[in-house]
């Protein structure tokens, strides 16, 4: 099942759309897809942990 959510980002003083989408299916396991920031590293290590 396919979700999508809508959120933003305030970059400075612009606020930048961001779409966020989740495919639930049968199993353990994830994929992050953005920029290869320290944030979604970080993310990351959060989301396994609460796994």
């Amino acid at each position: 099942m396919l979700i999508s959510v809508y959120g933003s980002a305030v970059f400075g003083v612009d606020a930048q759309l961001i779409n966020i989408e989740v495919n639930i299916d049968v199993g353990i396991g994830y994929h992050l897809v953005g920029l290869p920031d320290n944030a979604v590293r970080e993310s990351n290590f959060r989301i396994a942990a609460a796994l």
